[in-house]
């Protein structure tokens, strides 16, 4: 928190000198000496946020990749002279603790081409799935992964 305080301070005033920064730096520390001692902030809470920034990035990284090897898959199916498909609805739970983590992963989920949440009931999603290749590891998914790591 004490860097989002300095950087705050630094872009607020507009202007760089060692004064400036010096100054920023005093400031910044009582304000979140103060959030400490006054508002019942932990460190450790800012070592969570800082991790989990880290987690989520990853996450939107990780979607951007799946979501490209998937439209390549749906590329391949839909552009060949023989359209195989075997579509099929796969029940699964992935063992979320959170809404948000439910409700994460089923937008991930829709978000990749091939695959569509159809009803999300607590913990248990039914997905609807082009072929089984998409239906596979679904309950264990890198999704999944991530977003166990981002709850805990």
């Amino acid at each position: 928190m004490f860097f989002i305080y300095l950087i705050l301070w630094l872009v607020f005033s507009m202007t760089m000198s060692v004064q400036i920064a010096a100054a920023g730096i005093v400031l910044s520390a009582a304000v979140y000496l103060f959030s400490i001692s006054h508002l019942r902030h932990k460190h450790e809470d800012d070592v969570k946020l800082l991790r989990n920034f880290f987690l989520g990035l990853l996450y939107g990284l990780t979607l951007v990749w799946e979501t490209a090897k998937a439209n390549v898959m749906v590329f391949k199916i839909v552009f060949s002279r023989n359209i195989v498909i075997d579509p099929c609805l796969v029940y699964f739970k992935p063992g979320l603790k959170t809404n948000a983590a439910r409700v994460a992963l089923a937008n991930s989920i829709t978000l990749t081409p091939g695959t569509i949440v159809v009803a999300l009931n607590d913990d248990l999603f039914c997905v609807h799935c082009l072929n089984r290749e998409a239906a596979e590891d679904l309950e264990d998914s890198v999704f999944t992964r991530q977003l166990r790591k981002l709850e805990d």
